[in-house]
């Protein structure tokens, strides 16, 4: 049975051809309910007679009838005998008392009367009572189904709102006109909802907050333990969703916005850095070591052996500490999180026990978090460990992460580290000045000469009649640059290697051609004050293996008739990831804002980047491009 991937749209079968569909759905969790929204093409509803669920199992006509199957609900939908005003149906997961994502597993399978069924593994994970599982919508003649799996607070009411409905307890605005109403007006379309991350991120910025260093800024570091013992929490998704929801401390702590990440297990593997769009399925359902992410990992054994990889992230640390005290920087603390199922030895528990305290004067916080009930040696007893010049290590385990909530978790990760880091700056451990502020330095002047941006900065510099924009990289692969654009009228497009753009008339960029070879390829903005906004990203071919912008190191260098030169070089080790939006280009104001953005594609995809007319940027989400 193909799977039905997150985000994934794909074709059911032509209208007018008595296509019948059914969604089985079977969510292991307490107390769930399932419904099926119909909506318009303003996504709202119109009629609630076509709101499918338990209290209400079958549509006006029996277009849709919902039965109990198995272990789970079915729903049976006869497409081409809906009303044409429903443009769609979403199926719904909601409940009265626990969070959706506390669901052990869940599964949406969805069987067209035509062709093959598909299968979709939800991720459990968040705090939402109502979560959006799966849409079946019409378009340009043909029914298609993608997979949402996107969640509200507030359950079956705030969801019902969001389609544009009313709730039984709401009260009226004014009293219900005798006359019979006018025709409903298309109502707009509902706003997105926030999303799982977004929200995620929202609760750590709570718990920093409520710890006193919700402004600091801190370098976040992962240990994943992937010894033989971790195989069930690999194969049921918990090492994946771990990692998810470990990617919001890294987004609001990290300046990078992404955390360095490490595999382990008789030896260590290096894995570069994820953010939140790399993060995606890149742990999976298997060991790292059988689906060898990168090579290294394929070697790692399947014991338990930390202290060589704590070794290394200390060395990692250091040497980027002694970057900060070179440049006369700030020390930025770091935030290790280091989770394992146990299983560690005496001997083993010495030595961790020694790199603990040998590195208790440096600005970096061991949060181990044990997962299960198993023999964790030295990590149980951290709180009496003695010998250290200060408290740099915490511990907790739990049985069973996947029922810890959001803000339980954050809160056990993170509190700990806050009370070390205002000892440890009190204590004046280093000699350099504590970063107790995590507000971006101001954007430099416009510059005169060479400009090299340092991720998530910008600067502004004055409009050129001509900019260029050169991608620059090392090694002997083939990327290719790609610059998304924004017209001044809305209008949206990119400019690539089979459409190399036009210098007279929109887009009014020009593309130097495809290298197919190391060294550089150029784009021009031959018109900027008829743009809005330029996306430039790099694409790394398929025979180059994934993750090759860690050995090729791209940049991307602005100049102009200006004498202006502004470079946004790639700073992270990413080893997952095809696609890298690089940086852009805002050309709405009197001058030209220039960012660094480097912002990786999900693990194997080949989907491209979207610039939306708002300038806003989404990974995953374009089309795949073939060669």
């Amino acid at each position: 049975m193909p799977p039905l991937l997150k985000g994934q749209r794909l074709p059911l079968g032509p209208q007018h051809t008595g296509l019948i569909l059914t969604l089985h759905a079977e969510l292991d969790h307490p107390d769930v309910d399932l419904s099926l929204f119909a909506l318009d093409d303003a996504r709202t509803i119109r009629d609630d007679a076509y709101l499918t669920f338990f209290n209400q199992p079958t549509s006006p006509n029996g277009e849709i009838r919902m039965t109990a199957a198995g272990a789970g609900v079915q729903f049976t939908l006869s497409l081409d005998q809906l009303p044409p005003w429903i443009s769609r149906l979403v199926l719904c997961a909601t409940s009265d008392s626990q969070p959706i994502g506390r669901l052990r597993r869940g599964q949406v399978t969805v069987t067209p009367s035509s062709g093959d069924a598909l299968n979709f593994d939800l991720s459990p994970g968040g705090d939402e009572l109502a979560v959006m599982l799966v849409e079946v919508y019409r378009h340009q003649g043909a029914w298609r189904v993608t997979a949402v799996e996107q969640g509200f607070n507030g359950g079956m009411d705030a969801l019902v709102r969001s389609f544009g409905g009313e709730v039984a307890d709401e009260v009226p605005a004014a009293p219900a006109p005798v006359d019979p109403p006018p025709p409903i007006p298309a109502a707009p379309a509902a706003p997105e909802p926030t999303t799982k991350v977004e929200l995620r991120k929202q609760q750590v910025g709570v718990v920093l907050t409520k710890a006193g260093i919700s402004g600091l800024k801190a370098r976040v570091m992962v240990v994943m333990d992937a010894s033989g013992s971790m195989g069930s929490l690999y194969s049921r998704g918990t090492v994946q969703e771990t990692l998810e929801r470990l990617i919001p401390v890294a987004a609001r702590l990290d300046d990078n916005n992404a955390m360095e990440f490490w595999y382990y297990a008789d030896r260590f593997a290096r894995m570069g850095d994820l953010d939140e769009d790399s993060v995606l399925g890149v742990a999976g359902t298997q060991m790292p070591q059988i689906t060898g992410v990168v090579p290294a990992v394929r070697k790692i054994g399947y014991g338990n052996n930390e202290p060589p990889v704590m070794q290394d992230v200390l060395s990692i640390h250091r040497a980027a500490a002694a970057e900060d005290r070179a440049e006369g920087a700030p020390i930025m603390p770091t935030l290790v999180l280091f989770i394992t199922d146990g299983g560690i030895s005496g001997g083993t528990s010495r030595q961790i026990e020694t790199i603990i305290k040998d590195s208790a004067r440096d600005a970096l916080f061991w949060q181990f978090v044990g997962l299960g009930n198993a023999n964790y040696g030295v990590l149980a007893k951290l709180d009496t460990l003695q010998g250290r010049a200060i408290d740099n290590s915490g511990f907790f385990a739990v049985d069973d992460i996947d029922r810890i909530s959001d803000e339980q978790l954050y809160t056990r990760m993170l509190s700990e580290f806050a009370a070390w880091w205002k000892k440890w700056s009190s204590l004046g451990l280093d000699s350099a000045t504590p970063a107790s502020s995590g507000a971006r330095p101001p954007a430099p002047a416009a510059p005169t000469g060479q400009v090299s941006l340092k991720k998530n900065t910008s600067v502004n510099i004055q409009k050129g009649k001509k900019i260029t924009i050169t991608l620059s990289w090392a090694g002997s692969g083939d990327l290719d640059l790609y610059a998304f654009y924004v017209l001044k009228n809305g209008s949206t497009g990119k400019v690539y290697y089979k459409d190399k753009g036009a210098a007279a008339t929109p887009p009014y960029i020009t593309l130097s051609g495809d290298s197919r070879r190391a060294g550089k390829e150029t784009a021009v903005i031959h018109r900027p004050d008829e743009l809005a906004h330029v996306l430039f990203a790099a694409y790394s071919a398929v025979s180059n293996g994934a993750g090759s912008f860690a050995s090729y190191k791209p940049t991307t260098i602005f100049t102009d008739d200006l004498g202006q030169e502004v470079r946004a070089p790639v700073l992270g080790r990413n080893h997952f990831s095809f696609w890298v939006a690089l940086s852009a280009i805002d050309l709405t104001g009197a001058q030209a804002k220039i960012s660094h953005l480097e912002r990786y594609s999900s693990f194997g995809t080949e989907r491209s980047p979207i610039l939306h007319a708002s300038g806003k940027l989404e990974m995953n989400k374009g089309v795949i491009e073939f060669k």
